[in-house]
């Protein structure tokens, strides 16, 4: 997997979240430059973290605030309630929840053995 892709994936799919929800009522405030914030929000995140419990955060404009992926609520910093209440049903979801999940799953390296002929060994190149 490509943690950098998939960081940009979520960061996409979470704004895009964001704007569809806070414009629900409204559908004329999807164009106010108060929804601009959401389109360069940040995810960080740490997949070589020795931490037990996993962590994400989410930066919107200057707020900023840290939650949990297994339990998906605040562990600390402040966005709006509103915000945060979002991130969470957000998290929440399948989807979301499983790619979160598995950034931080330690892969798994399969080696592959080379067999070369007896025969043919001066033929091929040292591996």
């Amino acid at each position: 997997m490509d943690i950098p892709k998939a960081i940009s994936k979520l960061e996409h799919d979470l704004s895009h979240f964001l704007i569809g929800e806070m414009c629900k009522s409204n559908p004329e405030k999807r164009g106010s430059p108060e929804m601009y914030k959401y389109k360069g929000l940040n995810i960080k995140l740490d997949p070589n973290s020795k931490a037990r419990e996993k962590t994400i955060f989410v930066r919107i404009g200057v707020l900023e605030a840290e939650f949990k992926i297994n339990s998906c609520e605040k562990n600390s910093g402040c966005l709006a309630p509103e915000e945060e209440r979002l991130v969470m049903m957000w998290m929440g979801q399948n989807e979301n929840n499983y790619l979160l999940k598995s950034i931080f799953n330690p892969k798994v390296v399969k080696k592959e053995i080379t067999i070369l002929p007896f025969d043919l060994e001066k033929f091929y190149d040292k591996i």
